[in-house]
């Protein structure tokens, strides 16, 4: 039988008082049809995940495909509710909130897609996908909805003349830069970025890379940054949530986590990053199998059948997200193999 042992508050251990956005247990649950004469199964995209976001801070989730990074970010963009758990923002509880509740806290959070082409509607111009948001929340006249629009397109980089131009006519960076600033005009206090710089290339990347930790020193915007490049996090975080099948399994400052990874999967994560420089190259660690089913999770640790350092313990007991070194770490075996 899998016994679970309480979690550690996140907020303890990581963040400084002035907490932004707040998880607690946060968990989502998909009743899943197995076909017809059989009992629906329970697929547990997100399980217990715990942190918190601070203003002008950058929290960046990683991890497989499939360990619940996509979920996390529909939670805290309010686009489904969480199955169970707290979730706190500007003094709200948005997993209990009523429906007159989250239309007043929903425009605090944004989100910037990855593919900015299917993200922007091919048949409106940029002027009326920048001004719709302030059209729906705010009481601005139509004068200055477009003075807001055109400031924020200058704050992107963009040009004046791109104001009536539709989505096909700009470049990849440029249609990026057109939604981070739809993002952008009702000055939300957190920005969910879900893999924003994976579908353009890799000179336009670092653009926009750059223009978000520049929004971000402007503003005091805080991002949650989802991405499978661990590149990109190193250039662009402060905090590394790392996540497996809906679990976080280490959570910590970036230097710590990349300069001296504790958890078995990081490390796994970390090896398998290409580096120019060889001093900074980690031996390679090849891991058995795939990322079990979420509709099937193996009892205890949920990475114990892909783990090398795997005992007995492991296959019983779920470990608890614990202080561990200046970062919180869920493994039995954390103090003795590193």
């Amino acid at each position: 039988m899998t016994t679970t042992i309480p979690l550690t508050s996140v907020s303890q251990i990581i963040s400084p008082p002035n907490v932004l956005l707040e998880a607690k247990n946060l968990r989502k649950h998909y009743n899943v049809s197995q076909g017809f004469f059989k009992p629906k199964a329970t697929a547990k995209a997100l399980d217990g995940v715990s942190f918190s976001l601070n203003p002008g801070k950058t929290l960046a989730v990683v991890g497989e495909s499939g360990c619940g990074k996509s979920t996390l970010a529909r939670q805290i963009t309010m686009i489904e509710p969480p199955t169970d758990g707290e979730l706190w923002m500007d003094g709200v509880n948005i997993a209990d909130a009523d429906r007159a509740m989250l239309k007043r806290v929903r425009p605090l959070v944004q989100m910037v897609f990855q593919n900015p082409y299917a993200s922007l509607n091919p048949r409106k111009k940029v002027s009326a996908m920048l001004e719709e948001p302030l059209i729906i929340n705010t009481h601005l006249s139509k004068s200055q909805r477009a003075e807001k629009a055109q400031a924020m397109m200058a704050k992107v980089g963009l040009r004046p003349e791109h104001y009536n131009r539709f989505p096909h006519m700009f470049s990849g960076g440029q249609r990026q830069r057109v939604a981070i600033a739809r993002a952008l005009m009702l000055d939300p206090k957190v920005i969910v970025a879900d893999e924003p710089v994976s579908a353009l290339d890799v000179s336009i990347q670092a653009q926009v890379l750059n223009l978000l930790m520049d929004l971000q020193d402007a503003t005091g915007v805080a991002y949650l940054f989802i991405s499978h490049n661990l590149s990109v996090v190193e250039h662009i975080a402060d905090e590394v949530l790392v996540m497996y099948l809906g679990k976080a399994v280490e959570h910590g400052g970036k230097k710590d986590i990349f300069s001296r990874p504790m958890h078995p999967y990081t490390k796994a994560l970390l090896a398998s990053t290409p580096r120019l420089d060889p001093a900074q190259r980690q031996q390679k660690m090849m891991l058995p199998g795939e990322l079990p089913s979420p509709l099937a999770p193996p009892p205890g640790c949920s990475f114990n059948n892909r783990c090398p350092h795997a005992i007995a313990l492991c296959r019983e007991i779920i470990p608890p997200l614990e202080e561990f070194e200046g970062r919180l770490v869920a493994c039995h075996r954390v103090a003795e193999i590193n």
